[in-house]
């Protein structure tokens, strides 16, 4: 997948139908990971408190890109008002896809967070995958920086009778939630979630243990999740929206 480095603003905009690989970085082309404990959690939220270690520069950007394209960022299931930072030097990605198996239609997204500063290796936080049977289904992701040293992520997707608005987040502590349509889930437990949206506008779900981080192609990784017995079967049922 061709990767490109996109700012803030851009991804805002962009709605994620197409299948490239696209990355949001701060101004800074260094990319720091360090190793966080709870004490060094505590002074980064102190640093975020402190005016004299705001990068105000963006946050001057923030707020002249909020006055342009307000009415895109209300479109969210979380509302992104512009709101001060301590300097930071992070990048996060997000990758949109499209996966068709026997006639289904499956709109999806991956989470994660840059390795290096071009973005050539990244760690997955987060899978989802929405069973939508429309090549046209709407979807939306804004990954966001802001919060660093957490990892946060908003969107939707638009099935033929319904909408999945979903919310996430990533500690850097090891403790990672989605919430989609006021289901919760800790992806400690799994980072690769499965929506089933059903004719009777409920839905059903499914959480996996395995992330694209375990395979050296987001193919393989596909096609292993694909061949899960339940999941072969969910995918048939005739329960499912068409």
């Amino acid at each position: 997948m061709k990767q490109k480095v996109l700012t803030l603003l851009i991804i805002g905009l962009l709605f994620s139908s197409c299948q490239e690989r696209k990355k949001l970085v701060s101004d800074s082309e260094n990319i720091e990971m360090p190793k966080w404990n709870i004490e060094g959690l505590s002074q980064k939220a102190i640093q975020h408190l402190d005016s004299t270690k705001w990068d105000l520069l963006l946050f001057k950007q923030d707020i002249e890109t909020y006055d342009k394209y307000q009415e895109v960022f209300q479109s969210y299931p979380l509302n992104k008002s512009p709101f001060p930072v301590a300097e930071y030097d992070y990048a996060v990605s997000y990758i949109p896809f499209t996966i068709e198996n026997e006639g289904k239609i499956i709109k999806g997204v991956s989470i994660g967070e840059c390795d290096d500063p071009d973005c050539k290796k990244i760690t997955d936080k987060l899978t989802l995958l929405v069973l939508t049977n429309d090549r046209e289904a709407e979807e939306l992701t804004l990954v966001d920086s802001r919060n660093f040293p957490y990892l946060t992520a908003q969107g939707y997707v638009k099935v033929s009778n319904n909408e999945y608005d979903w919310v996430f987040s990533a500690s850097p502590d090891g403790f990672s939630t989605l919430l989609i349509n006021m289901k919760f889930f800790d992806l400690r437990f799994g980072e690769t979630v499965f929506i089933y949206p059903q004719s009777d506008n409920s839905f059903f779900y499914d959480q996996i243990k395995d992330s694209p981080n375990n395979y050296d192609s987001f193919e393989k990784f596909k096609t292993s999740i694909l061949n899960i017995e339940r999941i072969k079967e969910q995918l048939k049922s005739k329960k499912n929206i068409k």
